[in-house]
Order: C-alpha cells, then structure tokens, then sequence
C-alpha cells in the first residue's frame, strides 16, 4: 500500500469514527500537522513505529485489526507480495484459469467450502455449502449487477435473508457482530480502493439491511477482542452446530484468496452435512468475478 493509500485508509477509519483531525490527533496524542499529511500522502512524513502504534490504539483497533493496520503501513503493494515470475517461464498467473481449478478442488470435498476474495466476496461455492445454507432464490437473482451482491455480508444482514431463522434470536446478536468484526478485519487493508468505499456505502442502506450500521457502529466501541468464535459443546439436538475455519489459500497479484471450510460441532449436524453432500453431489458454482475491474 503506497502513502497516498494508506492516507485514504486512515481517513477512512476516522471518518468511521466521526472525528475531525482535531480529535484523532488528540486521541492517539499527535500533532494535528503530522495527522493531516498522514492522510494526504506526504512523503517526509516519516512512519515511525510509535507513531503508527499511537495511531492504531487512537482508532481502538482490535488486536487482528491493528495486526494488518501495521502492515498496511510498509508501503509493499498487492503485486510486490507475491514473488516475481521469471522473464523466461512459460506459465503466467491467469485469473479465470486459477478460479477453475480451485473449483475443480472444492467441487468433490464432502464437506461445505467457500472461497472469498479480500473484500469478502464469494467467488466459488461448492454444492455441499448451497445445500447446507439453503440460500434464498432472490439473493441469488440479479446479484452479479448489485455492489456486494455476492458478499458475505449481504447473506448475514440483507432484509431477505434466512440467517436469522437458521441461527435463532438466542445467538443472532452475537453472531452478526461477530461477522462484522470479521468483516472489518479482513477488509482493512482494502478500504483505501473505490470499491470498498461503494461496498459500504450499500450496505449502510438500513432498508435493505436492516441491522448493518447498528453493528458495524457498535464494533467501533466494543472493549473485549471476542474476534473469533469460540468452539463450545453443541446442543446434541441442533443440525446446525458448526464452525467456520479460514485458510489463506493463495497470494495473488490481485490480492489474498481465502478458503472456508464448515466443521460439524455435534454428529447431528455431521449427519445432516453427509447426506446434503450426497444428495447434492460433485459440483461447484461461481460467483463474484475475480478480478472485477471495479475493485481496481
């Protein structure tokens, strides 16, 4: 991430805020001066280690967000991360050709699997995971054309959805802010592109998702770093006991690629994830476009 877009990102998380430079500066102990040529790119601002430190303690960042915070701050970009192809090789990251063959890998897994860009886009989806989720036809329908019609956030929050019938009112609360501590994590180093600014901007849409802004507000201000889920003794009835692990599955010149796998908690849930793989068989489906032109 070059300065000009590290500058837009620590604008951007103190906009989430509501501060003014007056205020972060007071919050992180810095000098208004230095905040405001933080946020336009000026290159003789030196990043020093404390000065970023101050910085990430001043937005509260949880320790995962604070973890890519810092890294976004080297200055290395999406394509300096992933090692150099030879002058003389023959074979070139192709996009289209990489997302057929991880379909290819997920499509005969027995269990349900996902992959997911950096802005937490699906981009593949085997027939196991459709099944387990039982996604609403009109999610589906026209979300090529919608921004974040393929988002993991979209499935969670959207006024249709049957997230909250699946999980019950007894673990909604917790679990949607959960995903959106999630979100924010795995999206930071992100928030600097168009894109993101437009994924957000949707899905602040009270009307169309109803509980976003409430979560993603109060994730702001939460004290206790309760990032990830932890793993409890599943009520032996529920078919719908799981965790969901992540894996990074590749670097790319576009940006990390993420693999999800859902892991039974209890043998009822394991038992009903059996027989969906069986009745769905070997298969994958493909969703967001990976690389999209609008998220460069």
């Amino acid at each position: 991430m070059n300065r000009f877009e590290f500058g837009t990102l620590v604008a951007s998380l103190r906009e989430d805020m509501r501060w003014t430079q007056m205020e972060l500066a007071k919050r992180s102990g810095m000098d208004i001066s230095v905040i405001s040529n933080i946020e336009r790119g000026e290159r003789r601002t030196l990043l020093k280690d404390n000065m970023l430190v101050k910085l990430a303690d001043g937005f509260h960042l949880t320790s995962m967000e604070k973890m890519e915070f810092l890294f976004a701050a080297s200055g290395v970009t999406e394509v300096e991360k992933v090692r150099k192809e030879s002058a003389y090789t023959k074979k070139h990251f192709d996009p289209k050709s990489f997302l057929k063959e991880t379909g290819k890998h997920i499509a005969g897994i027995t269990l349900p699997v996902f992959i997911t860009d950096a802005f937490c886009d699906i981009l593949l989806a085997n027939y196991c995971v459709m099944g387990f989720y039982g996604i609403p036809p009109q999610l589906l329908q026209g979300a090529d054309s919608l921004i974040g019609g393929y988002n993991e956030m979209r499935y969670i929050f959207d006024a249709n959805t049957n997230f909250p019938a699946i999980i019950g009112d007894d673990s909604l609360e917790r679990l949607a802010l959960i995903n959106v501590r999630y979100f924010r994590r795995r999206t930071l180093r992100v928030r600097s592109k168009p894109y993101f600014a437009k994924l957000l901007n949707e899905f602040l849409d009270n009307k169309k998702y109803p509980s976003f802004e409430r979560c993603w507000r109060k994730i702001l201000f939460d004290d206790f770093d309760d990032y990830a889920l932890p793993i409890q003794r599943a009520d032996s009835n529920y078919n719908h006991s799981f965790i969901s692990t992540e894996t990074l599955f590749a670097l790319t010149p576009y940006g990390e690629i993420y693999l999800h796998q859902l892991l039974p908690l209890n043998q009822k849930t394991a038992n009903r994830m059996e027989k969906i793989s069986k009745k769905a068989g070997e298969g994958y489906q493909t969703f967001a476009l990976f690389p999209d032109k609008r998220k460069q």
